[in-house]
């Protein structure tokens, strides 16, 4: 099999999970999750779950093995671009990143990641890539979407939010389906599985430090 890297999502609706309908229309076959909790108070603990959030703590700490494999490797190149009728020099620079506290790179939009999980005794692969990141004043978002090799198919959108009151919550919605043939074979299982992950999700945050 390719490289994740070079693997295609095994989906077709990218980005439907950040439609405000999406559980309305979803593409067919697929099942709608769409999960809230409150997570803290406080900008603080607002600021500490987004950097989890892009550190990919979400998942790490949910039990998941987590590998990174980033869009770029050396230098980023820009296009070249117009002022009036004269083309300005396309400007090679260094990509840039952002940090989380603990010094760990902040995942960017085409970042790809293997998640693994253990059951019974063998290690399960779950490639995936980072479709978007939305960032607003009081709301910050992450789209991840399933790659080729991935026992599901579908896609994952977390985001935390901080309310007027300075209440903190995170919201995660998801469309899936098996797409292994394991996956089906044993579908309640896989769908136990799954809802097992997804309580996790909602239960990490309130565990992490805030600074």
């Amino acid at each position: 099999m390719k490289p994740i890297r070079e693997r295609a999502t095994n989906y077709g609706s990218v980005g439907a999970t950040a439609h405000f309908d999406f559980h309305r229309y979803p593409p067919k076959g697929f099942e709608v999750v769409q999960l809230r909790s409150r997570i803290g108070h406080g900008r603080p603990r607002y600021d500490a779950a987004v950097a989890a959030l892009r550190t990919w703590k979400v998942q790490r700490l949910a039990g998941i093995e987590v590998d990174v494999v980033g869009t770029e490797e050396g230098t980023v190149y820009r296009p070249v671009g117009f002022d009036g009728d004269e083309a300005t020099r396309a400007a090679s620079i260094e990509p840039q990143q952002d940090f989380g506290p603990d010094g760990e790179p902040f995942l960017q939009p085409g970042d790809s990641v293997d998640q693994r999980v253990r059951l019974l005794g063998i290690q399960f692969h779950g490639p995936m890539r980072v479709i978007a990141v939305e960032e607003e004043a009081n709301s910050h978002g992450v789209i991840l979407g399933t790659l080729e090799g991935h026992p599901e198919a579908g896609e994952e959108r977390f985001t935390v939010e901080i309310a007027d009151d300075e209440t903190v919550f995170l919201h995660f919605r998801a469309i899936v389906r098996n797409a292994a043939w394991y996956a089906k074979l044993g579908k309640p299982f896989a769908k136990a599985l799954r809802a097992r992950y997804h309580d996790r999700y909602m239960n990490v945050l309130r565990s992490i430090d805030v600074r």
